[in-house]
């Protein structure tokens, strides 16, 4: 991002808003303001001359304020009586066939039931009773046979195999086995099918039940795996056609992968200035519709109030939730994505402390970046952690992995501009992060062992998170997803978020209000789509979140100035574009035919076809292009037919035709350009992550 610096509105506390979520409440501000008011002026001079962000971190933990807070682990634990609850609930709804409402309570009963685990089974004393630890797994078969009756035999699968992991009852195993053999069979996996039906033969003799009923079951069992032997199909199971669900489809970059920049097009190259630091523009001419980057965060956080519905993991809408196998805070999409969640076990027992610390989204991040990974990993980057030239990174020839730790740290940050009030509000949150995960295990072997102390790793640990939220301020991006009133249709539709992230190779594009490309999400990983022409060498900007068309020049300066530290200078501010709801259309530019120069023309008063440049003196006839808008204005009408018939493909290909088609003829700003631009972002973010809203009815 934009590495310029002038600080236009130098009165503003940026750190706050930074640093503590200011829709939620907590007991951080009341914290930093104590430990601030308890700071002597002499101390305070003192810190605001340290050099190093350790030092800092050093310096702020050994004042004795800091340690006026009670630190504790904190979260929502397991429940065997919820759990029996929803569980009943569940089978109540089962029984009538109301399976929509079994499978929400039977999630219920999953996430709130205590999982078998190790050390952790045995502290929990209300579940002593070996009998009681099949209660997991009994919830999941339960919301197994719902989930085959809705279809959706995928999320059924895996909740017959967590069940088998976990003490399922023997004596009921051949059934699980015989609807797993079942739906393997219809989905065309022969193999684990048959392997699946000897399981329900060899778990037969677990099974209570009459003598000729288990006989019947036995025959018909050696009957179907014989089937399967002799490689006949069986035809007449009443099983509806499979649903699969679709993932958003993550396209292929134009033109390939960037060599040095994998995660980037060929047609976008990065770029250095000592003024805007490294920043993107067309390798190549762009035009609307190429995919300019598909890249992975090197970490994510989902928000606190999608706990209840996404993955923490991968941010995709959990149907059938796998949870976490201590708290019943957080849910997984699936058991791939929680043991890939090595940060979860460090956070889980001081979760809900730091929720309710009222840390923002940003300090989560922070977070988020140390305890993705063990702290051995960042003591094996010790040595390597050095301011780098970021003129030379890029402009030499190695590749740029964004999965590098060294990239992410070296993402601009600002420290030399920063007062010791923004270090020191930052070093405070710093400060209470490690408390807190002191009461993990993160620092084993290498901790101080007392509260109040700190040790080599745990003072290296907190510099890192300083430089974190120093990094993330510039360099991190929302994840959202488009929130439909009802299926297949775009009206009340809008963009919400889902949580944020860190991408490092997105990360070194800059901003214009008129930006050049759309952002979509596929759960957590990121696309962006050119919404417009760039020519060869030009800038190739993305946006920040302050677009001309929906906010006056003043105001996003404001922002600009205030979240990002730079005034922008972009074309829409230099030449004060009206915002949407304000342009005239009486007034276009047309483009020269020979130096593509701008024709003013105002259609109420000019009677001639043939217009003089002022820029080349040479004379252009605007019928082609006036031709070319009528022809603009069919495509237009032809892709708002396919969006609202849901037709996402033929809507995306009419919509960059119909860009295409005004790119031709005009330069912006002019409003039929700019509503087919929202119109195209749209259908794009319909195909990335999506979800159904209903809307509130009043009661």
């Amino acid at each position: 991002m934009a590495a310029q610096y002038q600080d236009p509105l130098p009165h503003l506390n940026r750190s706050r808003k930074m640093i503590e979520d200011s829709d939620r409440p907590g007991f951080f501000k009341d914290y930093h303001r104590a430990v601030r008011k308890a700071t002597s002026n002499d101390q305070f001079n003192e810190f605001s001359k340290l050099k190093t962000d350790e030092e800092r971190v050093r310096f702020c933990f050994n004042l004795p304020a800091v340690h006026d807070i009670d630190v504790k682990p904190f979260f929502k634990g397991k429940s065997e009586k919820e759990a029996l609850e929803k569980k009943e609930a569940g089978n109540r709804c089962f029984g009538r066939k109301n399976n929509l409402e079994a499978l929400r309570l039977y999630s219920q009963a999953v996430v709130k039931a205590p999982v078998p685990s190790g050390k952790y089974w045995k502290l929990i004393k209300e579940c002593a009773d070996p009998k009681k630890m099949t209660l997991y797994a009994i919830c999941l078969a339960n919301r197994s046979a719902a989930l085959y009756h809705l279809r959706e035999y995928n999320y059924c699968v895996r909740d017959i195999d967590e069940a088998l992991e976990h003490h399922y009852p023997k004596e009921l195993k051949y059934k699980l086995y015989k609807r797993k053999a079942r739906l393997l069979s219809h989905m065309k996996q022969h193999v684990e099918a048959r392997d699946a039906y000897r399981q329900a033969l060899k778990w037969l003799d677990w099974a209570k039940m009459e003598r000729e009923k288990r006989i019947e079951l036995q025959t018909e069992l050696q009957k179907w795996l014989k089937l399967y032997e002799t490689g006949k199909v069986v035809k007449n199971w009443d099983i509806p056609e499979t649903y699969v669900e679709q993932p958003p489809v993550i396209p292929e970059l134009c033109g390939g992968p960037n060599e040095r920049f994998p995660s980037l097009s060929k047609k976008v190259e990065i770029r250095y200035d000592n003024s805007m630091g490294r920043f993107a523009v067309a390798a190549e001419d762009i035009e609307p519709g190429d995919t300019l980057v598909t890249e992975e965060p090197f970490a994510a956080v989902l928000n606190r109030e999608e706990y209840g519905t996404h993955c923490l993991k991968c941010f995709k809408i959990t149907k059938a939730p796998i949870p976490c196998k201590k708290c019943s805070s957080v849910l997984f999409c699936s058991v791939e994505c929680r043991q890939a969640s090595y940060f979860h076990t460090i956070e889980c027992p001081i979760l809900d402390l730091l929720i309710g610390s009222g840390m923002s989204i940003n300090c989560f991040l922070a977070l988020r970046l140390l305890t993705q990974y063990p702290l051995s990993f960042f003591l094996e980057h010790r040595d390597r952690l050095t301011e780098e030239n970021l003129e030379d990174v890029t402009n030499n020839k190695e590749i740029y992995n964004p999965k590098d730790f060294l990239r992410l740290f070296n993402l601009v940050c600002h420290s030399q501009h920063r007062t010791p009030e923004d270090f020191f509000h930052r070093t405070v949150m710093v400060c209470f992060q490690i408390k807190a995960l002191k009461k993990t295990k993160y620092f084993d072997g290498k901790g101080s062992g007392s509260s109040d102390k700190i040790s080599d790793a745990e003072a290296f640990a907190g510099g890192l998170l300083l430089r974190f939220l120093q990094i993330i301020q510039f360099n991190a991006h929302e994840v959202s997803e488009f929130v439909l009133l009802g299926p297949k249709t775009f009206d009340g539709a809008k963009n919400e978020s889902l949580g944020a992230a860190i991408y490092p190779s997105l990360a070194l594009f800059n901003h214009s209000c008129h930006s050049a490309q759309v952002r979509y999400f596929s759960g957590s990983q990121v696309i962006t789509k050119a919404i417009r022409n760039v020519k060869k060498g030009e800038l190739l900007p993305e946006n920040y979140g302050q677009s001309f068309t929906s906010k006056d020049r003043s105001n996003r300066r404001l922002e600009l100035a205030d979240r990002y530290w730079f005034e922008c200078q972009c074309e829409a501010c230099q030449h004060d574009w009206p915002m949407y709801r304000n342009m005239d259309n009486s007034v276009m530019k047309f483009k020269c035919h020979k130096c593509q120069g701008s024709l003013p023309i105002n259609s109420e008063t000019q009677m001639l076809p043939i217009v003089k440049c002022e820029k080349c003196g040479d004379q252009t006839n605007i019928m082609a292009a006036l031709k070319n808008l009528q022809n603009s204005e069919q495509t237009f009408k032809a892709a708002c037919k396919e969006m609202e018939a849901y037709n996402l493909d033929k809507a995306e290909s009419l919509l960059t035709e119909n860009l295409k088609q005004l790119e031709s003829a005009l330069y912006p700003p002019y409003r039929d350009y700019h509503l087919t631009q929202e119109a195209y972002m749209r259908v794009m973010l319909c195909k990335g992550n999506t979800r159904i809203k209903p809307p509130k009815t009043e009661e």
